[in-house]
């Protein structure tokens, strides 16, 4: 019966060229996002060593830490952004999906 998906294993597990940077992108963040976590999770336990007030960080609540931070990083960024676009109104243009700046023609 034929089949769409190939049947060698050689041909499944190879990928193209635009599917093997996407996995080294996706691998480059989450590398830097562990790398992170680890640095803020040393420095808290470090500050928590010294002082008694502050219990020591697990590894999930670091992590969470980083994403919160990350998340209201893009947060504030995105609304300067839009801040920046309604103080100019008319400088951009739509195309296709994304915006390009208005030349003026």
């Amino acid at each position: 019966m034929p089949s769409v998906l190939p049947e060698d294993i050689d041909t499944i597990l190879r990928l193209s060229g635009t599917a093997e940077q996407r996995i080294q992108a996706i691998s480059f963040f989450f590398v830097g996002l562990l790398i992170t976590t680890l640095v803020i999770r040393l420095l808290w336990n470090s500050i928590a060593k010294d002082s008694g007030w502050s219990p020591p960080l697990t590894w999930g609540k670091a992590v969470a830490v980083v994403l919160l931070w990350g998340s209201l990083f893009v947060l504030v960024l995105t609304m300067v952004s839009g801040a920046r676009e309604l103080l100019t109104p008319g400088a951009w243009e739509k195309n296709g999906i994304t915006y390009t700046l208005d030349d003026g023609s």
